[in-house]
């Protein structure tokens, strides 16, 4: 999983976005991050843009080992679920839908099922809502809802080649103000 440029395709019909959210967090019962991604509508079309087909996600433990299982079997159509005894399931992460074998030694077959992907967090103790630029692989000493941190991981490094930055393949400058000045209307 990297970054890759985006432009949206206008000569395309149709474009398919999935749009995560987590689950409650620490004090946070009700995770914001999912309640924006369950409130958006299915489809929206608007001047100069095909089509757009919004899916959202069941929301997503805030479990680093349940991320690790969960999030390639969202993105890639052919990854089997992890083999993770010790995670805590929950509904929402068994009814996350495995396509069959994915071979480790095909990169090809890695092929996103959805045109656009946008996970939408939280940072509390925030008190506004911010875009993020970036997000790193490694580093994550936090501890998760389940007690464990991440600390000398390489599991994203190893297994998917993931960089050690993910950034957006679009201009985010572009999009903020966009956002500010519909919000200034």
């Amino acid at each position: 999983m990297g970054s890759r440029d985006l432009d949206v395709d206008n000569a395309k019909e149709e474009v398919t976005v999935l749009v995560t959210g987590f689950g409650p967090f620490g004090n946070n019962r009700i995770n914001p991050s999912h309640l924006i991604a369950s409130t958006l509508p299915t489809s929206f079309t608007g001047e100069n843009l095909p089509n757009i087909n919004i899916i959202s996600a069941t929301p997503i433990p805030v479990q680093y080992r349940v991320v690790r299982e969960v999030v390639p079997q969202l993105v890639f159509p052919h990854t089997p679920p992890q083999a993770t005894a010790d995670v805590k399931r929950t509904p929402e992460t068994d009814t996350i839908p495995s396509e069959g074998p994915f071979p480790e030694d095909a990169a090809a077959e890695r092929q996103p099922r959805f045109d656009y992907i946008l996970h939408v967090g939280m940072a509390a103790p925030r008190k506004y809502y911010t875009m993020e630029t970036c997000a790193h692989r490694d580093g994550y000493v936090a501890k998760d809802d389940a007690g464990e941190t991440l600390e000398g991981d390489t599991y994203w490094r190893d297994k998917y080649k993931s960089p050690e930055v993910l950034r957006p393949g679009f201009d985010v400058d572009d999009v903020w103000r966009r956002w500010k000045s519909d919000l200034m209307v």
